[in-house]
């Protein structure tokens, strides 16, 4: 027990910036033993993109040192996913039959009462969804009476652990909170008509008392985490259209005003990690997060990032691609396309945006038709879906000029471009070079005025 709070001590004295000498904190030990194992790793995965492996060996038997900032962390072996809260200085030992999974996973050792707990609250959590789902569709009074009493049998709920420690009941409450008032403005949202007497109202006080700033809040609670994500996306809206900046640089601006560098380094991460594909001044969005960010490896991936991207600027030349399978048969290069304006789509059969602007695209291709720019799908459907790629094609009736990358999101043309999520959109000129790597799409309505300013 009293390792348990030194290293709550610990964490919190090291993210208020205390310089005082303090004694190392002990790492988190990960013990555990499954009955009918099926896999032969265990991952950890937390917030800020941590991931780490654990062996399980034939026996189904376990252990690990990690360091780890204290946190709610994903645990998945085979087809099993469940959380856990752990943190420096627990040794939490871990069991369960992966055939009965629910009935038989027990914690033991220094977090085992927390976790007991947390796994029961998730449960219980799960059977209150109907009820959470009926409050928000009702949109009347008793929706907040009946909001405000699942938040009351949350707190018995926590204060019937008389096992817990104090420093974690202290964090739970707090987040229970969190998630109360999540609740509250989720309801808000639905109340346009203004239906739920003192919704407002109460929001109002709760928000008036919260801050944005608290490390272990942040790091304890997801609900917390998303407040502070809300607020500061709601600044850069209001700061966007107040200043007419883009909403990427007016929201990196608006967390650079938060005074907890944890919480700094990590929302500027999770946004640029990102976001910095798709912005439209990488200059400045760059130079404003290398001033957030004090984390050396956060702040080394998105410079690799934006090295990359630099070489994709507007006026360089595109990077190439060589021998796609094309639809109509043979293969294509990007070399065989030049003389034409292009007009480039990176898709795959599977993704529902993209098949949601085929429309859109092919009314595009039919007013242009006959012009001087030439329509290029790119799929990044897998080697083994390409019947699947040419049946769509063929179904869709898609036009332009139909193609297979040769290595799905692998693929060179897809990295250099830095390409993290689809459908996206580049435009090159007639000598191959980038007029636009991160185009309007066709359902936006934007691209016509592009294109008339063309010599088509």
């Amino acid at each position: 027990m009293i390792k348990k709070v030194l290293s709550i001590t610990m964490v919190l004295t090291l993210l208020l910036g205390c310089e005082k000498d303090v004694t190392p904190a002990p790492k988190t030990i990960l013990t555990g033993s499954i009955i009918n194992p099926t896999d032969s790793l265990l991952t950890i995965v937390g917030s800020d993109h941590f991931r780490d492996t654990i062996k399980v060996d034939t026996n189904g038997k376990f252990r690990d040192t990690l360091d780890l900032m204290p946190g709610s962390y994903l645990l998945s072996y085979g087809k099993l996913f469940w959380r856990v809260y752990t943190e420096n200085g627990y040794e939490l030992d871990i069991s369960f039959n992966t055939k009965r999974f629910n009935e038989t996973l027990a914690y033991k050792g220094i977090g085992g009462n927390e976790n007991t707990y947390v796994f029961a609250k998730l449960q219980k959590q799960r059977t209150e969804m109907g009820l959470r789902e009926e409050a928000m569709n009702i949109i009347n009074d008793s929706s907040l009476i009946q909001l405000e009493t699942l938040r009351e049998q949350a707190l018995l709920f926590l204060e019937q652990n008389s096992t817990l420690l104090p420093s974690f009941k202290t964090l739970e409450k707090r987040n229970i909170g969190y998630g109360y008032l999540l609740d509250l403005k989720r309801l808000q949202k639905r109340d346009t008509i203004k239906n739920v007497t003192g919704l407002n109202k109460e929001i109002e006080v709760l928000e008036r008392e919260l801050t944005y700033d608290n490390a272990m809040d942040f790091l304890f609670s997801s609900s917390y985490r998303r407040l502070v994500e809300d607020y500061y996306r709601d600044l850069a809206k209001s700061s966007a259209l107040a200043n007419g900046r883009d909403q990427d640089i007016a929201y990196l601006q608006s967390i650079l005003k938060n005074g907890n560098d944890t919480i700094k380094n990590s929302l500027a991460f999770d946004f640029a990690k990102y976001g910095i594909t798709y912005t439209n001044d990488l200059e400045a969005f760059y130079e404003l997060y290398v001033e957030i960010a004090t984390n050396a490896h956060y702040k080394k991936v998105v410079a690799e990032d934006y090295e990359i991207l630099r070489k994709v600027a507007k006026g360089a030349p595109s990077p190439n691609f060589e021998n796609y399978e094309n639809y109509l048969g043979g293969k294509t290069s990007l070399s065989d396309l030049e003389g034409s304006y292009l007009f480039i789509d990176v898709w795959a059969t599977w993704c529902g945006p993209c098949r949601y602007e085929i429309p859109y695209l092919k009314k595009l291709e039919e007013k242009y038709h006959g012009k001087n720019i030439r329509f290029v799908s790119i799929s990044i459907d897998r080697h083994k879906d390409r019947d699947k790629w040419k049946e769509m094609v063929k179904s869709k009736e898609l036009g332009g000029v139909q193609l297979l990358a040769d290595s799905d999101w692998e693929s060179s043309f897809v990295k250099s471009y830095l390409i993290k999520g689809i459908p996206r959109f580049i435009i090159l000129d007639p000598k191959g070079n980038i007029i636009d790597a991160n185009s309007p799409t066709p359902s936006s309505g934007e691209l016509e005025a592009i294109f008339d300013e063309f010599e088509l």
